[in-house]
């Protein structure tokens, strides 16, 4: 009887796992992560500080952006309107993988509209946005010239720390300008140079400016960087 019963354990022991073995296991498939490096959810806020220099002397501004629950339309794309503290407002659009904005530059005295950045871009990639512009050129007051920038995704997904906070999955962006006004290029200085970074789900997070073209009497050379930030 005692071996009875052991055999009756050991067949019901075998059966137990075998049935347990034989189960389809299920995984659960990857949750793909949101991609956005320019939220625009009502109320979300963002801090920055700029720093530096520009032609009419030292920069040292704190301000905010606010993104509002308001659009306004171009006629091509429908903007988010966001106000800025301590300047006008400033409007950001994304299409796709493709991100748009209006936005005031010191330099030119004038808001402008880029594509600044492509998120699914590969690391080498670039693109060119032309704009017209009214400029003061000196010995000819204001006059029409053209800016060529063009913007080239540098780095992806790197880790970059500002105001000693660590952001993840950043994105590097260069941008290069070649200026033209009556028909011939205007010198720009060799130390031009204009770099963003980018962080998935927060938007920008640094800027840093330097660009100099001294018939146009524009020199700027700024640091911006993000302080604290609350996205909704």
């Amino acid at each position: 009887m005692q071996k009875l019963t052991v055999l009756f354990c050991l067949f019901l022991y075998i059966t137990l796992t075998s049935s347990d073995c034989n189960k389809k296991k299920t995984t659960p498939p990857p949750v793909a992560e949101t991609i956005n490096y320019q939220p625009d959810g009502a109320g979300s806020e963002w801090n920055y500080t700029t720093t530096g220099t520009t032609g009419t002397g030292a920069v040292n501004t704190a301000y905010k952006l606010t993104a509002t629950s308001r659009d306004s339309s171009t006629g091509v794309r429908a903007y988010r309107v966001f106000t800025n503290s301590s300047g006008p407002n400033e409007y950001y659009n994304k299409t796709g993988n493709d991100y748009f904005r209006i936005s005031f530059f010191p330099g030119l005295n004038q808001s402008v509209e880029l594509l600044h950045l492509k998120d699914n871009a590969a690391v080498g990639t670039s693109w060119q946005e032309s704009k017209t512009v009214n400029t003061n050129v000196t010995g000819f007051g204001v006059v029409p010239i053209t800016v060529n920038t063009t913007f080239t995704i540098s780095e992806k997904g790197i880790n970059y720390s500002v105001n000693g906070v660590s952001f993840t999955n950043v994105i590097k962006v260069t941008a290069t300008i070649a200026i033209n006004a009556f028909g011939s290029t205007v010198p720009v200085d060799p130390s031009t140079a204009i770099t963003y970074y980018y962080a998935n789900k927060v938007g920008m997070i640094n800027n840093k400016v330097v660009v100099k073209v001294p018939l146009a009497s524009i020199d700027v050379n700024t640091e911006t960087k993000l302080g604290a930030y609350t996205i909704k």
